[in-house]
């Protein structure tokens, strides 16, 4: 919405300023592009501003979405500067009438606000280690979104941590993201193993786990600024609470293979998979 507004925003001033000076059309055109971008910079200097008076000290305020509908919309401006289009596929098999937790794999930085933007609907937060709340303006638009911070040296503050995502769940104020694998795979292979603590928060808070995927993030800064990246967000599978595969470990054991199979033709790795892998593809269902 504000990327759009921003973009009509820049053409109609580079409109005005061609006829009013009798400007010819490719610098028309060169003028559009310097007035969008005009635009853009005003907006993020905006949002910076508005940065300054948000305390991370407090509680976020649980009855408003403005500011998941802000992050939606940096994000939107962000992937339009880097040349980001992402495509979606299984969106209808996320619950609308329920939360859930969203587990996925995790290749850069860009994955948890790609799928905040993407899936904006469901009011997505995420679980993001800590480091990431020390970077400024970033840590304090996450931290009104209800992300969380984990301490992965810390094993009190991280069951603290699950029991606020929890509290989040169970009070209908968001939906959790999570990545089980409890570290950015920065390899060639196509998953690392699972950490089963992630699923969790899913087993107390009684709510359904989406499965996602998602491919090619990590090519964004490679390609930028020659070449566009499509990235791949991908819903697998939905497994309700009362599903079959009740513990964490069995949930893990479920989940592993189903993501490895889904990421092995994107990222062929070693060929020698984790052990969850010998395991079939679990059969996909109409």
């Amino acid at each position: 919405m504000i990327l759009t507004i921003l973009i009509l925003l820049g053409i109609g001033l580079a409109v005005y300023t061609c006829v009013l000076h009798s400007i010819g059309p490719i610098l028309g055109i060169l003028l559009a592009v310097g007035y969008t971008l005009g635009c853009i910079i005003v907006f993020l200097l905006l949002v910076a501003l508005l940065s300054v008076f948000i305390r991370i000290d407090r509680p976020a305020d649980r009855r408003t979405r403005f500011y998941h509908w802000l992050m939606t919309n940096i994000v939107q401006v962000g992937m339009f500067l880097l040349r980001v289009r992402v495509n979606v596929t299984g969106r209808e098999k996320i619950p609308r009438d329920t939360r859930f937790l969203l587990v996925s794999n995790h290749r850069t930085i860009f994955d948890p606000v790609l799928t905040m933007a993407e899936l904006s609907e469901f009011t997505l937060a995420f679980i993001s280690k800590k480091e990431n709340f020390k970077i400024p303006i970033v840590n304090k638009l996450m931290h009104m979104c209800f992300c969380l911070p984990l301490d992965r040296e810390d094993n009190r503050a991280a069951v603290k941590t699950i029991n606020e995502a929890v509290e989040l769940l169970d009070e209908n104020v968001v939906s959790m993201g999570i990545y089980p694998e409890g570290q950015t795979n920065k390899t060639e292979e196509p998953l690392l193993p699972f950490r089963n603590g992630a699923f969790k928060i899913a087993q107390k808070a009684k709510v359904p786990i989406v499965v996602c995927v998602i491919e090619n993030t990590e090519k964004i800064l490679k390609n930028f600024p020659w070449q566009s990246t499509t990235v791949n967000l991908k819903v697998l599978e939905v497994l309700p609470y009362d599903s079959e595969h009740r513990g964490t470990r069995d949930v893990s054991e479920h989940v592993w293979p189903l993501m490895y199979h889904a990421l092995v033709d994107c990222y062929p790795g070693s060929g020698t998979p984790h052990q969850y892998a010998e395991q079939p593809a679990p059969e996909k269902t109409e």
